[in-house]
């Protein structure tokens, strides 16, 4: 198999599932698109760092998630926070009532409407399964400020899935 026929493959494979995880971080599929795009480059400008040792998606899909946080760093509302935020308590999980009630389409929409600080943060942990301290050194913020800032995500996610249960 040739290069690009392998690039051409690689691209028709995970080209969507990349704009899904740019728009997660971003909540705008212009830029997801276009993240997406620059990410799958990047993926082919890097592929002599590719080893092998885990997946393909798995570290093209990481190329993205970097892609999307160098976007989102050069925006002025992911500026570092106050040092001084008390962290809050945590709020009960509501995590497996949210699956049952509300489909993918409505729980993404829900996040992307979150304050951009906060969607990458819950996007991180939640989704990315990155630790709080590896959110901290992505971000340029303290472990204390990821933990503010993820309970203030759940806290706002599960206020908006109050109102929507209100509604219906």
């Amino acid at each position: 198999m040739k290069k690009a026929d392998f690039w051409a493959k690689q691209y028709r494979s995970h080209i969507g599932k990349m704009v899904g995880t740019c728009y997660r971080f971003v909540g705008d599929w212009q830029v997801a698109e276009d993240l997406a795009q620059d990410a799958f480059l990047h993926a082919i400008e890097k592929s002599g760092s590719y080893h092998a040792w885990g997946s393909f998606e798995g570290w093209i899909q990481k190329i993205a998630v970097n892609e999307a946080l160098m976007y989102l760093r050069n925006r002025p509302e992911l500026v570092a926070m106050d040092e001084e935020m008390a962290v809050a308590e945590p709020l009960p999980d509501e995590s497996q009532e949210m699956q049952e009630e509300f489909s993918q389409e409505e729980l993404l929409e829900l996040i992307s409407k979150l304050p951009v600080r906060q969607r990458t943060v819950f996007n991180l942990y939640a989704v990315e399964h990155y630790s709080h301290k590896e959110i901290a050194n992505q971000l340029g913020i303290s472990v204390a400020n990821s933990k503010v800032l993820l309970n203030r995500a759940r806290g706002e996610l599960q206020a908006r899935i109050r109102a929507r249960r209100v509604k219906s």
